[in-house]
């Protein structure tokens, strides 16, 4: 996919990765739209990404609120016309033994992680296929094919968003649609507050946010269908086919995967009100933000 000209969204994109994907994307000749929970920080990063002399577009947004949603999408269909690319970035972590998580955490992760990618895909897929190309682009986790201790509810949401990705390609491939591409990439830890305290694993490394960014837009442009980050990282999902479980469960164990969660002390921004008479405005709606 030429990326010039075509229309983005980022959810989460006040920060962090997604604030690195917008700006990858605005260097790709995209207009990129930035939805986030804190209708500031979106706007700011809006300004930054804004190209080709565009006035900056950004929206607060709840990913959880099929609602919300399809306000902020009528608003973008009404100010800029259907978008040709999706990035679902938002999400939140929480580490911790199971037990001594709060359920409400639990749910809060599955909630924003998961949940959060299938409202928003739901509501914006078809402008997607109404479009001779597109791209529905899911910011998973290594941890979705990868066991991860200590980030239970985390690893199984980002394995379900995995498998949302795939069985989606799947269906539109069966279904003809082969004009839109879905993309779930695959990072390991990366450098922006939300995994502080998490050690990398032997022979892999923290991944800085514009690597991610750029790593993305490319296998965008490329037609790819799966991005696993680092390399390294691709190699230890690679033996888990024919190695033996009992054996792989040992690599991991001396790699230091097994335990790389055990000193997380990051944190996501917790869910936010608004006063009722905001309640209506896309302006003021909330996101969450992968941080």
């Amino acid at each position: 996919m030429r990326l010039t000209d075509k229309r983005v969204l980022v959810t989460g994109g006040g920060q962090g990765l997604g604030r690195a994907l917008g700006l990858q994307f605005a260097k790709s000749g995209a207009e990129v739209i930035v939805t986030d929970i804190d209708g500031k920080r979106a706007a700011r990063v809006a300004e930054e990404v804004a190209n080709g002399g565009r006035a900056p577009l950004s929206y607060t947004l709840d990913v959880t609120s099929a609602e919300q949603v399809a306000d902020v999408r009528e608003c973008i269909l009404r100010e800029r016309g259907a978008i040709d690319v999706l990035v679902n970035n938002a999400g939140v972590v929480f580490g911790g033994s199971f037990l001594d998580v709060p359920i409400e955490r639990h749910r809060l992760t599955i909630d924003i992680n998961l949940s959060g990618i299938l409202t928003v895909t739901h509501g914006f897929l078809p402008d997607l296929l109404a479009k001779p190309e597109g791209y529905v682009v899911n910011i998973v986790s290594a941890s979705a094919v990868i066991a991860l201790p200590y980030a239970t509810s985390y690893a199984a949401s980002k394995a379900a968003a995995l498998s949302f990705s795939d069985s989606l390609r799947e269906e539109l491939r069966l279904a003809g649609r082969r004009g839109v591409r879905v993309l779930p990439v695959c990072p390991s830890y990366i450098s922006t507050g939300l995994f502080d305290g998490a050690r990398a694993p032997v022979m892999t490394w923290i991944l800085q946010p514009d690597y991610v960014a750029l790593q993305t837009v490319r296998a965008v442009e490329r037609g790819r269908e799966f991005l696993m980050l680092p390399w390294t990282a691709r190699l230890l999902y690679g033996t888990c086919g024919w190695m033996p479980s009992s054996l792989y469960r040992r690599l991991c164990a001396w790699l230091g995967v097994s335990t790389s969660m055990a000193q997380w002390r990051g944190h996501a921004p917790a869910k936010e009100t608004v006063p009722s008479s905001a309640a209506n405005s896309p302006s003021q709606k909330l996101t969450h933000s992968n941080s």
